[in-house]
């Protein structure tokens, strides 16, 4: 009889691992269905990517619209420190139809022009110092070079117009006439 046990113990654990891999197939999905949740990812992720592409482009878009109103406007401030200086020169000449002294006016206008220095300093704009000077190319424009028997060859002799820097960078060089050296007899 203990043999004929020993099948039927094969048999049941026969039937308990057939039972065990049917409950494994029915919980494992099959292909199709793989298939369908890798397309469901897959649709899912090119929508977020989608989505990310639009959301960086719209940002860039916004950032150099951002760039563009900046660029546009940046003179606002400097523009509103020197609308003052210009009223005043507009009351200096105001002032001129009516004056009889030229002391007056001149003081007047003396005035406008430390304002708008006063504004130029304040936005880190400063005059090109160049009276007396060795004549340098990167700060001076020549203009005209005269014979001087004071000042030694290419020492700025006059300022014909100031020049200025803003920050490192010149905006405007100054307008010069050069020392050519002594006089030639």
């Amino acid at each position: 009889m203990a043999d004929m046990e020993q099948p039927e113990e094969i048999q049941n654990q026969t039937e308990e691992n057939s039972v065990e891999e049917s409950e494994a197939a029915q919980e494992m999905p099959t292909i199709e269905e793989q298939l369908q949740t890798a397309i469901s990812e897959r649709d899912e992720n090119q929508d977020r990517f989608l989505r990310s592409q639009a959301e960086l482009d719209n940002a860039r878009k916004r950032h150099q619209r951002e760039l563009a109103q900046m660029r546009q406007y940046a003179a606002v401030p400097f523009i509103q420190d020197v609308l003052p200086a210009l009223d005043n020169l507009k009351r200096a000449v105001d002032a001129a139809e009516n004056a009889d002294h030229v002391d007056e006016l001149k003081r007047g206008v003396e005035m406008v022009a430390k304002q708008i220095l006063d504004v130029f300093s304040k936005h880190d704009v400063k005059a090109i110092e160049a009276l007396g000077q060795p004549f340098d190319p990167n700060l001076h424009e020549a203009l005209q070079q005269m014979p001087s028997d004071e000042h030694p060859p290419m020492t700025v002799i006059q300022e014909l117009e100031q020049g200025f820097i803003l920050n490192d960078r010149v905006v405007r060089p100054t307008k010069v006439i050069v020392s050519s050296g002594p006089t030639e007899n």
